[in-house]
């Protein structure tokens, strides 16, 4: 089989492209510009187009930016489903765990989980991760909240050709004020993957830079940036989300993949919370994502508050 230098999801490229191309001969297909890894896990973020790292407020921020868990005012249940294209191929699925700071900062534990079914031939990945936060300074210091997190991540190939596990390591930042916020989050800083060939890959480098600004109490706006050690500017989220009344959101975004694809995509959303007995918060978010070469991607996600 050949070598693979872009990780998992680098074989499945190759089929899937082969599978559709008589939809799109050589198709740019996002799901696999960066790897298995960088697939998104919220509906909500996806509905401000991708633009969080500097949001990062809820169970999400595991993989946007485990920094903000710091911001958990309690526990919470999340999860996530897609069907990718809706072409019934591709479905990627997500649950996660995490804690508030009860006084040695905060945590989660999260699974995600991809399945390509390519008749005859199927495929599995499954990336599962530890995340920890904690603040960086004392809360109060020069009004502004500082911490910092770490991803801990374990990954897994099955594949009918050959299997592969391995591992990787991000580290982020979060600042917030009233206003404004801005972060970073470094993905695979270190990162290893063994094959059963016995060849050994690393995952690129992405670095995703955020700023939001809170435009009042119930609105605001965020923009985000990839940079690499190769292509500088890989790409941009820019986005949107408004409280139209109480536990009824309205979100917006475009985003964009530089180097790769001149199109812009597009995305919408909605989020409805619900309380009940003001103990268990049940928050159901739906986002839709254009697509310039196939169709558009809808994202659920349910999450409980407790």
């Amino acid at each position: 089989m050949k070598r693979k230098s872009t990780y998992f999801s680098a074989g499945l490229v190759v089929t899937f492209l082969f599978t559709l191309s008589s939809i799109a001969q050589g198709s740019y297909l996002d799901v696999t510009d960066t790897g298995f890894t960088r697939l998104p896990i919220s509906a909500r973020a996806m509905g401000m187009g991708g633009a969080f790292v500097a949001v990062a407020d809820d169970y999400s921020a595991c993989y946007y930016n485990p920094a903000g868990l710091v911001h958990l005012q309690q526990r919470q249940l999340g999860t996530m489903y897609t069907d990718l294209y809706g072409l019934g191929l591709l479905s990627h699925s997500f649950l996660s765990f995490a804690e508030p700071d009860m006084g040695m900062g905060s945590g989660a534990l999260s699974w995600s989980h991809l399945s390509a079914n390519l008749e005859p031939e199927t495929w599995s990945y499954d990336l599962w991760a530890y995340s920890y936060a904690n603040y960086l300074f004392n809360r109060e210091d020069f009004f502004i909240s500082n911490s910092w997190g770490i991803n801990l991540k374990y990954l897994r190939q099955t594949t009918p050709h050959e299997d592969a596990s391995g591992y990787s390591f991000d580290v982020s930042y979060l600042g917030k004020s009233e206003k404004l916020s801005w972060g970073i989050c470094i993905q695979d800083v270190f990162s290893r993957i063994d094959w059963q060939t016995g060849h050994t890959d690393t995952l690129p480098l992405n670095i995703m830079l955020g700023i939001a600004f809170n435009l009042n109490q119930v609105a605001l706006i965020a923009l985000d940036l990839d940079v690499s050690p190769t292509d500088i500017l890989r790409g941009m989220r820019l986005g949107g989300e408004w409280e139209l009344t109480r536990n009824i959101f309205f979100r917006a975004g475009l985003s964009q993949k530089l180097q790769k694809d001149e199109n812009l995509n597009f995305s919408t959303g909605i989020g409805l919370g619900t309380d009940f007995l003001s103990a268990l918060n049940f928050v159901f978010n739906y986002a839709f994502t254009t697509s310039t070469e196939f169709a558009g991607t809808h994202y659920l996600s349910f999450s409980f508050i407790f």
